[in-house]
């Protein structure tokens, strides 16, 4: 189960035209995101929780917010943090809207792992 997390990571991270886009005004944000991302990879768990709440207070308005939530929510799930990472997964499920319903779909999944 953590590798294909770990594998939408990549694909999100490569595919994702809001952090591959040439806008400049957005280059703190992508770099933020991408060190989350990186570290999330790597299984790296605290470090990555501290970019992704560090991305989500910060760029609160980007297209990332809700896949952010998502990773964040399973950073906890991964440090033991059960409750924590259901409030996440909770959040995620509200926020996700259109395209971002397949996040909603991941988190509900998620939430059954940890019932």
């Amino acid at each position: 189960m953590q590798r294909s997390a770990l594998g939408l990571a990549s694909f999100f991270a490569f595919y994702c035209p809001a952090i591959a886009g040439p806008d400049k005004s957005s280059a703190p944000a992508t770099d933020v995101y991408n060190k989350a991302v990186r570290l999330y990879e790597k299984g790296r768990w605290n470090a990555a929780k501290e970019y992704f709440h560090q991305y989500l207070a910060e760029y609160s308005d980007t297209p990332l917010y809700v896949t952010c939530l998502y990773y964040l929510a399973y950073c906890y799930q991964q440090l033991k943090d059960p409750q924590e990472a259901a409030s996440l997964y909770h959040k995620v499920i509200d926020g996700a809207r259109g395209g971002d319903a397949f996040w909603a779909e991941m988190a509900e999944k998620r939430l059954q792992e940890l019932n």
